[in-house]
């Protein structure tokens, strides 16, 4: 009889909870990825006021069903973390519907999102050899050409590159090994949507 005195007690929590777990609203997160012309999205839940990422356990269960739409179809589909996969800039449109399985209702978000030609150039790098931030290395598309001339701090032009990706092993354009220091790059772009860039980048052996 103590058995199944714990027993109902326990059913009757798991319902009690599942009660007033159930969701308010949804959301997503744009997590940006620099490297293309793409973008992560992350499912929210909102419970009771509190916000909460989707976890993959709650889509196997069946508890919710996640789909996601939009301008164009992400390249996977139906998890909580996805990810678009553009081949332009441009501002787009991402939809995100909900089915929550114990109230049978479901829930729809919209947002829209500018894709960018992010670059991103670090200012330091150790090129020592241990295997540890040894390059330069300056994230873009991979697309658009990129031409980078680098500086010392006499004004010498120590280094020039023009590709799609920019790798940089801290050696002049002899292949020479430069001494650790303050250098100066300017980087251009064939591509008038890309902006110039300057700065100083330290290097360190």
């Amino acid at each position: 009889m103590g058995k199944l005195k714990v027993f109902i007690y326990l059913t009757l929590f798991l319902i009690a909870n599942n009660a007033f777990s159930q969701i308010d609203t949804i959301d997503f997160e744009f997590v940006h990825d620099a490297a293309t012309f793409r973008i992560r999205c992350h499912a929210e839940k909102v419970i009771a006021g509190d916000t909460s990422y989707f976890e993959v356990s709650d889509t196997l269960n069946g508890a919710y069903t996640l789909d996601w739409g939009g301008d164009i179809e992400p390249l996977i589909d139906g998890l909580p973390l996805v990810t678009y996969e553009f081949v332009a800039p441009a501002t787009y449109t991402f939809t995100l519907s909900v089915y929550e399985d114990a109230t049978g209702t479901t829930f729809t978000s919209t947002k829209t999102f500018p894709i960018i030609d992010d670059i991103i150039t670090p200012n330091v790098f150790t090129p020592n050899g241990d295997g540890a931030n040894d390059l330069f290395v300056i994230r873009a598309n991979g697309i658009n050409v990129l031409e980078i001339s680098i500086y010392s701090r006499s004004g010498a032009m120590v280094y020039s590159e023009k590709s799609p990706i920019i790798v940089w092993d801290g050696r002049n354009s002899s292949g020479s090994e430069l001494s650790e220091g303050i250098y100066y790059y300017i980087l251009k772009s064939d591509d008038p949507a890309v902006i110039d860039q300057n700065g100083f980048i330290h290097m360190y052996r």
